[in-house]
């Protein structure tokens, strides 16, 4: 089984990098590392970082420098974050760490994007009732999705990358937002209503489908106007597939297909790229109930058929209660792409040391073919004793 730890490239000082590495996979046992590229709040707290406990940063830049003839003809490219200054923090650590025989990978989030969807709004998500949502990137935008298959190719052709861990692919909710301040109750329901997208583009591809697109846009206007006076009772049902395919006499199941084969191909744009082109692995975020994963607009058929695994994230889920759900994943996926779990060994998620240790057992005992293990300077030093147990635990 592989075990590899996700991390910032800001919990690591320069000079002392190779020597950490070497000790995570020399005395820890590590079989490799993973970085991630996007910071993913404008605060990080790294009380155990090799250097600086708080970086400020804006959310959604990238922890590398990009190679501007990779995005030659596009209005976007990644936006390097303050931090870099004139480094290329992600080339130093991922150089590094492959000499010392970690496997690497780098995560890449898709379409969360904070700092591009500010700068574009253009890009973003319009919902029903004509917001844009500038944290949500559009799936089915074109410029968008040459964007994230550009920024792929230049990640794995300028870095020596293993795989690339593809995270938020698809069409996301409102409350994505860490920062969402609102006095309503936001049901998922609600939530779901309020982030769908009726852009041009998504309007567009509806219309040459012959879906009546205005229809289901209009629908979803009029339940959110009357959410917004009173809770109804739409947002107060449960997103199941057979209820909701069925809203406007059958509109909604033609649109939720549309979405469903729209993120299909942005994610066979950047296998293509990642894969077919450039010989690395492709991870893509799962859901513990795979059932729910039309709900962002993923087929879970063409998932198994593009990727080489999906990864699960189990915090917060009790250890008895784990292996049911990567069970339920084995059946719908087989065999034919790997299941890897994301677990956290911090008290934020679990309550404490055996509770991880246990979730820890239930994947080797279900026979995960990958744990992730998230966090490394942004924990306490008492956690990185549960990760040399849990390594050893899954290595024995």
């Amino acid at each position: 089984m592989q075990v590899i730890l996700r991390v910032f490239v800001w919990d690591f000082a320069p000079n002392t990098m190779s020597s950490t590495f070497r000790r995570l996979h020399n005395e820890w046992g590590l079989d490799g590392i993973s970085f991630v590229v996007s910071n993913p709040s404008k605060l990080l707290l790294l009380p155990n970082a090799e250097q600086g406990r708080f970086r400020y940063a804006d959310e959604g830049a990238v922890c590398f420098q990009p190679e501007r003839s990779w995005y030659a003809g596009l209005n976007i490219m990644p936006v390097p974050s303050e931090l870099c200054g004139k480094r290329n923090p992600l080339r130093e650590a991922t150089e590094k760490a492959k000499e010392v025989g970690l496997r690497v990978s780098a995560v890449v989030t898709c379409c969360y994007n904070p700092i591009i969807g500010k700068q574009h709004p253009e890009l973003t998500v319009q919902n029903a009732l004509g917001d844009r949502i500038l944290h949500l990137l559009c799936p089915a935008n074109p410029i968008v999705r040459e964007f994230l298959a550009r920024m792929v190719g230049d990640l794995v052709t300028n870095y020596p990358l293993d795989a690339v861990e593809l995270e938020d692919l698809g069409y996301l909710n409102l409350t994505k937002f860490p920062s969402l301040t609102t006095d309503l109750h936001l049901t998922p329901a609600a939530d779901f209503l309020l982030s769908r997208c009726f852009c041009e583009h998504c309007y567009r591809t509806a219309t040459e489908r012959g879906i009546e697109i205005e229809r289901v846009r209009f629908f979803v206007q009029t339940e959110l106007e009357q959410f917004f006076i009173a809770p109804t009772e739409l947002a107060q049902s449960p997103l199941e597939w057979d209820f909701w395919e069925g809203l406007v006499e059958g509109e909604a199941r033609k649109t939720i297909h549309m979405r469903m084969d729209i993120v299909s191909s942005l994610l066979a744009l950047l296998v293509e790229q990642i894969f077919h082109k450039h010989e690395k692995r492709v991870h893509v975020e799962g859901h513990l109930l795979p059932a729910s994963l039309w709900q962002i607009g993923i087929d879970r058929y063409k998932l198994r058929e593009l990727a080489h695994a999906i990864e699960v994230d189990a915090k917060e889920v009790p250890p008895d209660r784990l292996p049911p759900y990567l069970l339920l994943n084995r059946q719908v996926f087989g065999n034919q792409v790997e299941l890897w779990v994301r677990l956290h060994p911090s008290e934020r998620f679990v309550p404490n040391r055996q509770a991880f240790l246990a979730q820890v057992r239930a994947c080797k005992e279900q026979k995960v073919d990958g744990v992730v293990i998230v966090g490394y300077g942004s924990l306490r030093r008492q956690n990185w004793d549960w990760i040399r147990e849990a390594v050893s635990l899954l290595k024995s």
